[in-house]
């Protein structure tokens, strides 16, 4: 009993460490899913796939009366370019943790694809030499990956997620997921480093006098003045949670919950409504993509924090003349036991718009 009490403890402690970096917390609802309902229609199927500046890139699907079933990514399938008829591009959005089943079906996606361009702030050093996020290097197959705790040449404080990507680390042990460094493997020969060298972030950063703990400290204080007019209610709600015995799916239904409302290019975004940590890496992204178009590839994946996408989307049309086919999801975090999942519940959605 004693342990259990520990282990609630802790939980509770990350649960707090998400409303200090100032992503508040949300009462959570009481009521169960039935075992027969739907998903909601408008959560399947996007009003208007080619709506670029209106899209989302994480959401949470709910059932009919609006309980919330799973946390999606999207998979956003682009092509229809004049410059590069044959080429297609999906840009597929990251979270930093996710169920073991997600990123199975993101590892077998990406052996689809002619390369693979992926997110990943290394110094140039270990960029050189080979190493790949998560352990191993180019080409050894994920058998030479190691563990996240062990010292390497270069460390996971540097590996490109976002302040909220580790926010997320922090609360793998509540959450009961796997976090992405671990789940998927970067060791294919398709997979292409798309990202700022460390070097080459910390250079942006100076020159545009930007700094984490100047980004943390605007959002905190949007997130006070922002909070509902009971917060201590909702915490006390927190508390609860994880004194039921559906505890994990409801501390993952108060952080999906603020994913699917976070905005994090506005977040990290300057006066000028640009920023290193988003700007500027889509940038850097982007020229590697127009390297790989220009050497003939074809199909294109480019996996990249959801945070990222809707620059980066805008950036293929304006810069690239790509447009929007398909829009699909994945099923990143289940918010229900199984036994309160509707039983028509796929991993997978789609909406379509022409052909990919």
């Amino acid at each position: 009993m004693k342990n259990d009490l520990s282990a609630l403890f802790r939980r509770f402690l990350a649960i707090a460490g998400l409303a200090t970096a100032g992503l508040t917390l949300t009462s959570l609802d009481t009521h169960r899913a039935g075992a027969d309902e739907k998903p909601a229609a408008a959560d399947v199927a996007e009003s208007d796939p080619k709506a670029a500046d209106s899209a989302e890139y994480v959401r949470i699907t709910r059932t009919d009366r609006k309980l919330a079933l799973s946390l999606d990514t999207s998979v956003v399938h682009m092509g229809n370019s004049k410059k590069y008829p044959e080429a297609t591009v999906d840009l597929i959005g990251a979270i930093h943790l996710g169920e073991a089943a997600y990123y199975d079906k993101l590892n077998t996606m990406f052996a689809d694809y002619d390369v693979l361009l992926f997110e990943a702030v290394m110094p140039e050093e270990a960029l050189k030499k080979g190493w790949r996020p998560g352990g191993g290097r180019s080409g050894e197959s994920g058998s030479h990956r190691r563990s996240l705790s062990d010292e390497q040449e270069w460390t996971e404080a540097k590996i490109g997620l976002s302040a909220i990507g580790a926010l997320q680390l922090g609360m793998k042990e509540a959450l009961g997921l796997e976090f992405q460094l671990s789940a998927v493997d970067y060791s294919p020969k398709n997979f292409v480093h798309a990202d700022m060298t460390q070097e080459e972030f910390e250079s942006s950063m100076e020159k545009r006098g930007e700094s984490f703990s100047e980004m943390m400290l605007r959002e905190m204080g949007k997130s006070v003045m922002n909070q509902d007019q009971h917060p201590l209610a909702q915490n006390l709600d927190v508390l609860m949670s994880l004194l039921t015995d559906d505890r994990l799916y409801r501390v993952r239904r108060i952080a999906a919950t603020q994913l699917a409302k976070a905005d994090e290019g506005e977040a990290f975004a300057g006066a000028d409504g640009t920023s290193t940590i988003i700007t500027e890496r889509n940038i850097k992204a982007l020229e590697v993509l127009q390297r790989e178009l220009k050497a003939g590839r074809r199909k294109i994946g480019i996996f990249y924090g959801a945070g990222h996408l809707k620059d980066m989307e805008q950036r293929m049309v304006d810069d690239f003349g790509f447009q929007r086919n398909k829009l699909e999801w994945l099923t990143a975090w289940e918010l229900r036991q199984e036994s309160e999942r509707p039983a028509a519940q796929t991993a997978v959605e789609s909406s379509d718009a022409g052909n990919n």
